[in-house]
C-alpha cells in the first residue's frame, strides 16, 4: 500500500481553475497533458492521483529522496 504524497512525482500546486486540475501525478507517462517546453509548464495537466492509485499499488511509485538539513543548506547556498 503506497500513498501518493510519498511519491516524488506527486505535486500539490495552489490555484488553478475548476476545469483544470493542478494537484496530481506529474509522472511523464501518466500526465493528461504534457508540454515539451518549460515555458508552457503552467498549461500541463497532471494525472488524477485518486484514480491512478485507487488500489494503493501504483506501478510508477518512486519514494521521495530526503536529503539532510546540511546538504540542503549547502545546495541552497550554491544556487
Amino acid at each position: 500500500m503506497v500513498d501518493c504524497k510519498d511519491c516524488q512525482h506527486f505535486r500539490e500546486l495552489p490555484g488553478g481553475t475548476v476545469w483544470k486540475r493542478r494537484t496530481g501525478c506529474y509522472h511523464p507517462e501518466l500526465m493528461e497533458q504534457k508540454q515539451s517546453e518549460a515555458v508552457h509548464a503552467a498549461q500541463e495537466i497532471p494525472g488524477d492521483h485518486r484514480k491512478l492509485n485507487a488500489d494503493g499499488a501504483c506501478a510508477k511509485f518512486t519514494a521521495r529522496r530526503v536529503d539532510s538539513l546540511v546538504s540542503r543548506l549547502i545546495a541552497a547556498l550554491r544556487a
